[in-house]
């Protein structure tokens, strides 16, 4: 029996060890990174089935309020930024792969029943599972069959994280996965709500819980843009003592870069005089050049050219293409004659 289980560990690591290749390839989401040191060697852990080394950094980088020194996001987003690399539904790898990864967090689960993060990576990779039937079309493209293979895996991690919620009493990436999970079952906006407000009672700091909840509240999962508007006000109100502005400008740009490009002042009620006021919140405790990318960028869509050139100045040579749009080289370009015009 020892020997079945070491042999199942080499293949499952060699298996994501494989894969590794095609993770790192399809890592380019529009999120601020720092150097890639933690995401990378979360990945790495995850990748040679090292669990010890898993558990270690997330008991390092997952306590409330420890946030990164550069851009000041919380640490536990490059935590799970690593784990992407290796659980995501959009890896160009067979079925085999997740049913290997299937199988050895749930190993994990029942070797640490007391861990929260084993129940939490074995309810991610039943996730990712389930995805990989669904696919990223629109729902009425996806094929009966496609629908029970994504109806039996979305149950099974949903099934997975309501058992493992008694070990989940202070760690808000428990609630975040159930408000992931809820929104891909369509929930109802009040039990959504319920569970972020429990995950920011947990950990208020936990910067991917209001990212995740606003995202819940688009019209492509049933909500409306007005909706949207009203829990940003609200997230406002509860930060501002602490924060100011800043989660106003972060959240109103993360629904511009994830969902509405160009069109965010004219679809929304984001007040360029607000959001600006929040960058210079951010700004003042965290200079860093993304967030100065950020501030240029929405500068120049508001058309606002003294702001603009200012942070142009500031950016210099230190052009970030992921902060700028769709077409980022030419949308720059742009924005430097317009900062150019009197």
């Amino acid at each position: 029996m020892r020997l079945a289980v070491l042999t199942y560990r080499w293949c499952a690591a060699l298996l994501l060890t494989l894969a590794g290749m095609t993770v790192q390839a399809q890592d380019q989401s529009p999120v601020y990174v720092e150097p890639a040191t933690v995401p990378d060697t979360v990945a790495a852990a995850y990748r040679m089935g090292d669990f010890a080394e898993l558990e270690r950094l997330y008991a390092m980088y997952g306590k409330a309020g420890v946030r990164s020194e550069l851009t000041g996001n919380p640490r536990v987003e490059h935590f799970w930024m690593g784990i992407a690399k290796i659980d995501d539904s959009n890896l160009q790898v067979t079925e085999g792969y997740y049913l290997q990864l299937d199988a050895l967090t749930s190993l994990w689960t029942r070797e640490h029943p007391r861990s929260v993060l084993a129940q939490l990576l074995y309810v991610r990779a039943l996730r990712a599972h389930a995805w990989v039937y669904r696919g990223d079309g629109y729902a009425n493209t996806v094929s009966p069959a496609a629908w029970a293979g994504f109806s039996k895996y979305i149950d099974l991690a949903l099934g997975q994280l309501r058992r493992s919620e008694a070990l989940a009493t202070y760690d808000s990436s428990w609630n975040e996965m159930m408000l992931v999970i809820g929104r891909d079952l369509n929930w109802d906006r009040q039990s959504l709500m319920a569970v972020f407000e429990a995950g920011v009672a947990k950990n208020p700091d936990n910067d991917s819980l209001y990212f995740a909840m606003e995202e819940a509240l688009l019209p492509k999962w049933g909500g409306d843009l007005e909706a949207v508007d009203r829990f940003i006000a609200e997230v406002v109100k509860s930060t501002r003592d602490k924060r100011g502005l800043e989660m106003y400008a972060r959240l109103y740009a993360g629904l511009s870069y994830g969902e509405l490009h160009q069109t965010l002042f004219t679809s929304t009620g984001a007040s360029w005089p607000h959001m600006k006021t929040g960058f210079e919140d951010l700004l003042k405790r965290y200079p860093h050049t993304d967030h100065q990318n950020m501030y240029a960028y929405f500068a120049c869509m508001a058309d606002d050219r003294p702001t603009l050139r200012e942070q142009l100045e500031v950016i210099g040579d230190k052009f970030e293409p992921i902060f700028w749009g769709d077409y980022p080289e030419r949308t720059f370009e742009m924005c430097k004659k317009l900062a150019g015009q009197t």
